[in-house]
């Protein structure tokens, strides 16, 4: 951890604190303020960015204009609550002196700027609830651009409110599209049934604006510290971000895949806090008082006074719920079942696992080239880990690779799709499952040090066949996972043409304030910022270019701005020299021909299958839909393209239907820390065994990347089969 001291005593310290926590920087009482803390956390943030940063920042390197429009822009970013005029303004006030203000921890800009959208937003939101009272008319050659972020803002209030009125006639008549059938006659459209259809989403597009007013009514300094700091950071690399409290305990329930609670998923139903769901042996679902749908109306700690929460912000209420494990806390709730009546329920807090994150597995029984064969799936959203007794992603892998391997699997297929990174030492820990040793990563310091990461354990849990199935979702450590398995020739890359190209690293860094010097166990914000790059064995970096696919399909994400070319101030892609390292003798490889035969028999089957018809079908369609900014505001028009959009994705979907009998039949596998979560949920509600799990069946819709991905596999073990055809043993020592 780093650590920055300052020369005030602790004393001086907490003497200002109480002298300066009624001093802010902002203007009226009802506007955002920010506090002597925050003016000291933003000091120390200065600090850990320029020591720590791996660009050697300084904040006399920040280009004050565009920080400024930055934060705008996140507040503002389509362009609908300031005039240039009033961007300008603010620019032009705070742009000579914005470093020095920072270096101060002043962030009067930040909170200014904040109240005024804050002021601006609620008068427009007003303006448009005022103005959907009015009988508003969709004909006509009239047009929205929904894509604003990319112009500038509106010169002056005339131009905004013409904005705003195109605005809600587009939200409106959207809503009106969303809620009519495609099929509606005309005799309909005239009918006082449509006019109550428009009534109805001009009604619903009202609450909307109202909640946003309510939202933005409840943001707190912190909330606008937080956003405003987090700016500042993302000047320099889109990765390094300021975290409050809040922020960092959410932090660490993600990567921890545990939290302490009352074990429910919480949602905001229309201004009422509603259980969405019941976590799996938790708390409230032992309670047996508690169902989905129930409404939360009031919260009490332990014997105290309860606090009505309707209305409010669905992260205040997270915040009263939650408590030190073993602690009481009661919930007075309506319940679903008898939404007359209101009942009070007492609930022990406890800690819980997150299991729905956690590794997961199947067997699919691949039909192919005549044959039937055994191909192992292990899914991993996250490189998850816990410095305690919590769940580790190699752990779990490695258990789960066990159960497949004890149903004969030929081959297994990673599946690495949605896993966005997590802790980099999971991420060797896991490559070292399939390697009996060798080099897995490179990480470059901003001191210009390389430090090799190596697999130092000679057990293979997997030595045969491997695919890991990649898409630009995949992100940091699930991109060292598929280079380094890659450059040690064990895997095939099969997905997107290229993962999402994150290839830095990240520390968190705790705050450390005088005024908490003797109170270590207080709650500190945090820093995560970025301190070094990943490079692969290779010498590659993984940053911006991702790690290529073997084997690539069609897919939207194209076209998706989801890469991390698509961040603004990404680091840049650069190289360093490979490791030196030879592969030892048992160690299973592939051959380099065999992989050119296999992508030759993919790219045959996508030109003929009837699912990559459908799959090149649906991206030529939405490439064609995302290129469409601008859009009508004339009902007949917009009617008339619903129709054509409806009859084309009914199609599609029927095609999807119909293309499921082509799945794999299959069999899912659980950890054992989930099957044990189960059953103790099974037990609690006295609901019947599922058997899915104790057989094969046929998945409800095809995963069409998954599904040619058993074919590759089936397809290489087919070769493999051919003496002709198996990796020569020379390539076993040759250099990487």
């Amino acid at each position: 951890m780093l650590k920055i001291n300052y020369s005030k005593s602790v004393r001086i310290a907490k003497f200002m604190i109480c002298v300066f926590s009624l001093i802010s920087f902002g203007f009226g009482s009802s506007e955002l303020k920010s506090t002597f803390i925050m003016q000291q956390e933003t000091q120390w943030l200065i600090q850990a960015l320029e020591k720590a940063h791996y660009k050697k920042v300084s904040i006399d390197e920040l280009n004050s204009t565009k920080c400024l429009l930055s934060y705008l822009e996140k507040l503002d970013k389509q362009k609908l609550y300031f005039t240039q005029n009033e961007v300008s303004g603010f620019c032009n006030r705070y742009s000579a002196t914005l470093k020095t203000l920072f270096k101060q921890g002043n962030l009067l800009p930040g909170f200014e700027i904040y109240n005024a959208y804050k002021t601006n937003a609620i008068k427009r939101l007003n303006w448009a609830l005022r103005w959907l009272e009015e009988d508003l008319k969709f004909d006509g050659n009239v047009s929205y651009n929904t894509n604003r972020d990319k112009k500038r803002w509106d010169i002056n209030e005339d131009q905004l409110i013409s904005s705003w009125k195109s605005l809600v006639k587009h939200e409106v008549l959207s809503d009106i599209l969303f809620n009519i059938d495609a099929n509606a006659s005309n005799a309909f459209l005239d009918s006082s049934e449509f006019a109550n259809v428009i009534k109805e989403s001009k009604d619903r597009v009202k609450k909307r604006y109202e909640r946003w007013i309510k939202n933005i009514n409840e943001f707190e300094s912190t909330d606008v510290q937080e956003l405003y700091l987090t700016n500042l950071t993302q000047m320099f690399d889109p990765h390094t971000t300021f975290m409050n409290i809040k922020e960092k305990e959410k932090f660490d329930q993600s990567m921890n895949n545990e939290l302490v609670g009352i074990g429910a998923v919480l949602s905001d139903v229309d201004g009422f806090c509603t259980i969405k769901e019941l976590l799996p042996g938790g708390p409230a679902e032992a309670s047996l008082e508690l169902n989905p749908e129930d409404i939360i109306l009031k919260v009490a700690q332990s014997e105290g006074n309860f606090t009505d929460v309707v209305d409010m912000k669905l992260s205040k209420i997270v915040e009263l719920i939650k408590g030190p494990k073993d602690t009481l806390v009661r919930l007075e709730i309506r319940p679903i079942n008898d939404p007359s009546s209101s009942k009070v329920v007492r609930i022990i807090r406890d800690k819980i696992k997150l299991t729905s994150n956690l590794a997961k597995a199947s067997v699919h029984n691949v039909q192919h080239n005549e044959k039937t064969t055994k191909i192992g799936i292990v899914e991993l959203r996250s490189f998850y880990g816990s410095s305690g007794n919590g769940p580790k992603a190699t752990d779990d892998v490695e258990e789960l690779i066990n159960k497949l391997k004890n149903l004969d699997v030929k081959g297994i297929i990673l599946d690495l799709r949605r896993n966005g990174g997590g802790y980099l030492s999971e991420a060797v820990n896991l490559a070292g499952l399939f390697i009996s040793r060798g080099p897995v990563v490179q990480v470059k310091s901003t001191d210009g040090k390389i430090r090799k990461k190596f697999d130092f354990n000679p057990k293979l849990s997997w030595n045969g066949p491997l695919i890991v199935l990649v898409s630009r979702y995949s992100a940091s450590a699930s991109e060292i996972v598929a280079g380094a398995l890659k450059n040690h020739k064990r895997a095939i890359i099969v997905g997107d043409e290229s993962t999402h190209g994150k290839g830095t690293v990240q520390s968190l860094i705790q705050m450390n304030l005088p005024y908490n010097y003797n109170t270590s166990n207080l709650k500190k914000s945090a820093a995560k910022i970025t301190i070094q790059k990943y490079y692969l064995p290779s010498g590659n970096s993984t940053q911006i270019n991702g790690v290529q696919s073997d084997i690539s399909m069609p897919t939207i994400n194209t076209f998706l701005p989801i890469g991390e070319s698509d961040l603004e101030n990404a680091l840049p892609c650069d190289s360093i020299p490979a490791v030196n390292f030879r592969r030892p003798v048992n160690e299973f490889v592939y051959n380099n021909n065999n992989i050119e035969k296999l992508k030759k028999y993919s790219l045959e089957r996508q030109s003929i299958l009837p699912e990559f018809s459908y799959l090149n079908r649906y991206v030529a369609w939405y490439k064609e839909r995302k290129n469409e900014d601008v859009v009508s505001l004339n009902f007949q028009k917009r009617f008339q393209e619903k129709k054509q959009d409806h009859n084309f994705t009914t199609q599609l979907d029927n095609q999807l239907e119909q293309l499921a009998e082509i799945s794999f039949k299959k069999k899912d596998f659980t950890l054992d820390i989930v099957q044990s979560q189960n059953l103790k949920s099974k037990q609690i509600r006295g609901g019947e065994e599922d058997n899915r799990t104790d057989s094969f069946y046929d998945p409800p819709r095809l995963d069409i990347r998954l599904h040619e991905s058993c074919r590759i596999m089936s397809d290489w073990i087919t070769l493999l089969a051919d003496k002709d055809s198996l990796p020569n043993q020379l390539e076993f020592s040759k250099e990487i």
